[in-house]
């Protein structure tokens, strides 16, 4: 746990995509780009998390409350499963 509390820090999701965030399973490019990791194998389910893969996340109004690239490009590098 990285104990940043601040906005930019911060990305509000449903249960099973913030295990799969914590998991590495999905990240998040610096454009707000949802990518599925490879090793991800599930069929196509509407329940699965493949559905989001090339989807842009839903950005607040505010450029300032926009999530950290520099905390998503370290999600990228040292979490999530190539």
């Amino acid at each position: 746990m990285s104990n940043d509390d601040t906005i930019s820090n911060g990305i509000c999701f449903i249960p099973n995509l913030h295990l799969a965030f914590g998991r590495g399973l999905i990240t998040i490019n610096e454009d707000y780009i949802v990518k599925i990791s490879p090793s991800v194998n599930e069929s196509n389910s509407p329940y699965g998390i493949i559905q989001f893969a090339g989807k842009r996340i839903h950005l607040p109004q505010e450029l300032k409350l926009y999530p950290s690239t520099q905390n998503l490009n370290w999600h990228r590098k040292e979490c999530f499963v190539i």
